[in-house]
């Protein structure tokens, strides 16, 4: 296999860069203060049916093995592949991560309480 060149490794950090800015911003609009005060008067029905929610994107994966071959030729299946891998990753990082975030506040109100 051939080396990658310089371009392809700038696009794979810019990439990853976008993925972890998506990360924080997730975090970030979680911990904003009108979102955190509504978060805390959650009941615990709806903080189980969130977890509920941002879990069964991880059962499909876990339980229906799927394998794409892709072969793209050309900048619109590209950017349609692009957008689908966007999704993906939505479904699969951030919907967790704002999920576990916001069970985070919801049980420290709690044991303020």
């Amino acid at each position: 296999m051939p080396p990658l060149p310089l371009i392809a490794w700038i696009a794979v950090a810019a990439a990853a860069l976008v993925l972890c800015a998506l990360c924080a911003l997730t975090i970030h609009a979680v911990l904003r203060p009108a979102v955190r005060a509504r978060v805390e008067h959650w009941s615990a029905r709806r903080v189980l049916a969130c977890v509920a929610v941002a879990m069964s994107p991880w059962l499909v994966v876990w339980l229906a093995p799927i394998r794409l071959d892709v072969a793209i030729h050309g900048i619109l299946p590209l950017l349609g592949w692009l957008l689908g891998a966007l999704l993906v990753f939505a479904l699969l990082v951030l919907l967790p991560l704002a999920t576990v975030v916001s069970g985070v506040i919801w049980s420290s109100r709690r044991r303020r309480e």
